[in-house]
C-alpha cells in the first residue's frame, strides 16, 4: 500500500498535514493495483469476506437479466450500497474507446447532494487517467466540497466505463471502499461484456426470424390471398351465366381462406410466443404442435421421460425453438403423416428428439444457401452451438428424419 499524499484542490493547491490523496491538478494521485484483492492481508480477512459477499450479491442479482439498462442500474446501485458512499454513477464508452458516452450515464443517490452539473464535467478527464493507469483515482474539489473516486471499467486493454463515487468532505474514502470499487469495476466490466453480446445476439435472432416470417408469409398467404383475388373475380364474371359453377368455386375459395386463417394465427404465435415461465417447456412445444398442425394431415405427439430437473432460461430457449423450427419443418417440408417430440431427462443432461416418418433428405447434400429457405438446419445448429449442446442429424429416404439434441443443464 502507497502511503497517504498531501490533499491537493482544485486548483492545484494544498493543505500541509492532512493525511489524504491527491488531487487531480498537477499533483500525483494516489495509485491503487488492480491486481483483484492483492491488497487484502490476514488482517483484513473479514473485509475480503465481505467484499466475496458483495460481488456474489451483484452476480446473483444480474444473472436473472441479460438486458444491458437493467444491468447497469443493478451494478451501480450495489456500488453505492458496497462502498456506502452519498452517490454513485457508471458511464460506458463509445465502442472501446476512451470517450465516454454521458447518454448512458447512470446515477444513484440523492438528486439535490452533489449537483451532477459539477461532476460530469470531471468524468472524461478522470476516465483519461485511469484508463492510462488502469488504477482507482481520487481528488478532492475544494470549490464544491467533495470527494470524487473513479475506477476504470475494463476488459483486458479495452476500455469499457468508469465507475465513480461521490462523498462530502467530512466523509472521506478509505481504503476498503477504494478496494471494493476497484474490484467492482473489473467485475462489472465482464457482466456489462455478457449483456452486450447477448443483445447484439437476441436482435440477430429476432432480424432472423422476421424475415423468415415475412419470406413464409409471402409464399403463402401472400399467394393464397392473390389466387383468392382472381377467383372472387372470375366468380363475379360468371354469377349470372354459371351460378352452380360458381357456388363451388365459392366453396373452393372459402377453403383457401381458411386455410390462410390458421397460416396468419401461427404467425401471429410466432410473433407473440406464450412464454416458456408460463407452460413450461413440454407444455410450449405441445402448445405449437396443435397450432401448427390444425388442418394437415399430419399428427403429432410429445412425451416426457425421466425426472424433470430445471435448465437455464437460455437453454430451455433454445430447445424450445429447435423443437419449434423442427416441428414445423416435418409440417411444411417433410410430407410426414406423423411425428413425435421426446423430452427425456437423463442425470444432469436433457435430451431433446423429434422424430419423423416423412420422406428423409440427404443430411450432408444440402446447401447452406438453401438451409434457412427450406430446411432451417442453420438456425438450429447455431442455437445448439451457443448452448454449448451436441446436435446430430440422422435421415433416410422415404424413411423419415431424427434429429437429436443433447445439452447439460
Amino acid at each position: 500500500m502507497l502511503p497517504f499524499t498531501q490533499m491537493a484542490n482544485g486548483d492545484g493547491s494544498s493543505e500541509a498535514g492532512k493525511p489524504t490523496y491527491a488531487g487531480f491538478f498537477g499533483a500525483t494521485a494516489r495509485r491503487f493495483d488492480l491486481g483483484v484483492l492483492r491488497a487484502f492481508g490476514p488482517r483484513r480477512h473479514r473485509n475480503q469476506s465481505d467484499l466475496i459477499a458483495a460481488l456474489n450479491d451483484v452476480a446473483s442479482a444480474v444473472s436473472s437479466t441479460i438486458a444491458l439498462d437493467t444491468v447497469l442500474d443493478t451494478i451501480v446501485e450495489r456500488a453505492k450500497r458496497i462502498t456506502n458512499t452519498d452517490k454513485a454513477a457508471l458511464v460506458l464508452t463509445h465502442d472501446h474507446s476512451e470517450s465516454l458516452d454521458n447518454d448512458t450515464l447512470v446515477v444513484k443517490g440523492s438528486r439535490d447532494e452533489h449537483p451532477q452539473e459539477w461532476w460530469e464535467s470531471r468524468l472524461q478527464p478522470i476516465a483519461t487517467r485511469v484508463f492510462e493507469t488502469g488504477q482507482v483515482y481520487l481528488e478532492f474539489d475544494r470549490g464544491n466540497d467533495a470527494w470524487f473516486l473513479g475506477a476504470p471499467v475494463r476488459v483486458k486493454d479495452h476500455p469499457v466505463g468508469l465507475l465513480c463515487a461521490i462523498n462530502s468532505s467530512d466523509h472521506a474514502f478509505n481504503q476498503d471502499q477504494m478496494d471494493f470499487l476497484a474490484v467492482l469495476g473489473a467485475f462489472a466490466a465482464t457482466v456489462i461484456e455478457n449483456a452486450r453480446l447477448a443483445e447484439q445476439t437476441k436482435y440477430v435472432l429476432l432480424a432472423s426470424e422476421r424475415d423468415r416470417i415475412a419470406r413464409e408469409m409471402h409464399d403463402g398467404i401472400s399467394q393464397s390471398l392473390f389466387s383468392v383475388a382472381l377467383g372472387m373475380e372470375v366468380c363475379r364474371k360468371q354469377v349470372m351465366r354459371d351460378p352452380s359453377g360458381v357456388a363451388e368455386r365459392l366453396d373452393e375459395l372459402q377453403q383457401m381462406i381458411d386455410v390462410s386463417r390458421s397460416e396468419l394465427r401461427r404467425f401471429i404465435y410466432d410473433l407473440r410466443p406464450i412464454k416458456l415461465q408460463e407452460l413450461g417447456l413440454a407444455g410450449a412445444i405441445e402448445y405449437w404442435i396443435h397450432e401448427v398442425t390444425t388442418g394437415k394431415q399430419v399428427k403429432g405427439s410429445i412425451a416426457v421421460t425421466g425426472t424433470p430437473h430445471p435448465l437455464r432460461p437460455s437453454t430451455e430457449a433454445c430447445l424450445y425453438r429447435v423443437a419449434k423450427e423442427s416441428v414445423s419443418n416435418i409440417v411444411k417440408h417433410a410430407d410426414a403423416t406423423e411425428f413425435t417430440v421426446t423430452i427425456e431427462y437423463v442425470g444432469t443432461d436433457m435430451v431433446l428428439t423429434i422424430l419423423d416418418n416423412g420422406h428423409g433428405f440427404d443430411v450432408d447434400g444440402v446447401e447452406p444457401e438453401n438451409e434457412l429457405q427450406g430446411l432451417g438446419l442453420r438456425s438450429i445448429r447455431e442455437r445448439v452451438s451457443r448452448e454449448g449442446g451436441v446436435l446430430s442429424i440422422a435421415s433416410v429416404r422415404d424413411e423419415g428424419t431424427r434429429i437429436e439434441v443433447r445439452v447439460c443443464s
